[in-house]
């Protein structure tokens, strides 16, 4: 009993530098959500504004080039989309450090960070239990969705996995159990999943 009392006492140290990670995190979380928030409502008024110009006629002024006005307003209408692009490109970016940086604080010291696409390297999934997989199997892998006829064994062959793998990762109680057009996890070794 004494023993269980002082692992406790001694891994307390531990649990509040991780709970103050944690809310350290969950505030930077907070903070970026207002961030994108006002960087929406910055893309909302951008994409206004070029639809106003697109919509506006062009001014009859004596003496102004049309040609030359023309010009000018497709040079303003890409300076609106690139700075769109530039704002959406940071924002992506913040959280994919955000997810690193939460993935880091909860123990997932290998997980990927997700990225769009089928076949990309991803975190385990997330229905799985919070203190990820067994030791025995890969933290990662791709997003795979199954086609009709698929088996898990089929999967597991072409992506170098394993059906047992799929199986913990999926949470299926029978490998039989894949529905087609459903998105699964198929745990792949790290160097594979590259």
């Amino acid at each position: 009993m004494r023993l269980v009392i002082l692992l406790l006492l001694s891994h307390l140290p531990l649990l509040a530098q991780n709970t103050a990670q944690l809310a350290g995190l969950q505030q930077d979380l907070v903070e970026l959500r207002a961030e994108v928030e006002k960087l929406r409502l910055d893309n909302a008024d951008l994409r206004a504004e070029v639809s106003r110009l697109r919509a506006a006629p062009a001014p009859a002024a004596k003496g102004v080039d049309a040609e030359a006005l023309a010009r000018l307003r497709a040079e303003m209408l890409a300076e609106v989309d690139r700075r769109l692009k530039e704002q959406t490109a940071a924002v992506n970016a913040a959280l994919a450090e955000l997810t690193k940086q939460v993935n880091a604080a909860l123990g997932r010291p290998g997980a990927a960070v997700p990225a769009p696409g089928a076949g990309t390297p991803v975190s385990p999934n997330p229905a799985a239990p919070v203190g990820g997989f067994p030791n025995d199997m890969p933290q990662t892998g791709i997003k795979y969705t199954v086609k009709s006829g698929d088996s898990a064994s089929r999967i597991a062959r072409s992506n170098k996995s394993k059906v047992e793998w799929i199986t913990k990762a999926n949470s299926l109680s029978n490998p039989d159990d894949l529905k087609a057009g459903s998105v699964i996890f198929v745990p792949q070794l790290e160097e594979t999943a590259r």
